[in-house]
């Protein structure tokens, strides 16, 4: 059979006009015209039909249950669930390895694994550089605390490094320049990660923690 054209088309006469089709396999022309623009329509699969009052079903019954009767929880409380979780599970990872470490610790294991003392230096490079310098040295002290003049405002004892890299600024203080030291064991690092950038520190600074050597 050869392909007619569209004028051949809307002249054929099996071609019906209705509003839309009512029988399977029907194809009509609808009697609406726009600017020119007719539309043709045929009986949709019920296989779609199917989909879509299913799908309009489960909206009213989504709506009901989560807006009315409120026995689904919001998308806020799932979050809330999901952040403490992961809080929880990052202060049983943190005492685990507290139970484990010292300042002994610190200064003659982890401190001198070059693996660890490598790990540190990569976290340090992408996540403290910006304020303490590549070089330790943060700039003279103008973007944050130097770490390599044997200062160590919070306390000089390798768990004061841990703490504050852990825990950030302790509460009441100002900070330097009004800056505050971020809260890293919060913010992105494990506490693992916390131990070797403390090691990498204390392999920078052999000196200030000679008294802990064995």
């Amino acid at each position: 059979m050869d392909k007619m054209e569209p004028d051949e088309i809307t002249s054929n006469e099996a071609i019906k006009r209705a509003d839309y089709a009512r029988e399977k396999g029907e194809i009509v022309l609808r009697t609406h015209e726009y600017d020119g623009i007719q539309e043709y329509d045929q009986k949709l699969p019920n296989w779609w039909l199917f989909t879509l009052w299913a799908a309009i079903a489960a909206f009213f019954i989504y709506y009901t249950l989560y807006y009315t009767l409120d026995l689904l929880p919001s998308s806020s409380k799932v979050m809330d669930e999901r952040v403490a979780k992961i809080e929880e599970q990052r202060a049983s990872a943190l005492q685990q390895l507290l139970n484990n470490m010292d300042d002994n610790t610190l200064v003659n294991q982890w401190a001198t694994d070059d693996s660890v003392v490598a790990a540190g230096k990569d976290i340090y490079s992408k996540m403290c550089a910006a304020c303490h310098g590549l070089d330790l040295a943060a700039n003279g002290g103008t973007t944050g605390r130097p770490l390599n003049d044997g200062e160590w405002f919070y306390g000089g004892k390798p768990m004061d490094v841990f703490k504050i890299i852990n825990d950030g600024t302790p509460e009441g203080s100002n900070g330097l320049n009004g800056l505050k030291m971020v809260a890293w064991g919060k913010s992105g690092l494990s506490a693992e990660q916390v131990a070797q950038v403390t090691a990498y520190l204390i392999e920078q600074n052999p000196d200030d923690f000679a008294t802990y050597k064995e």
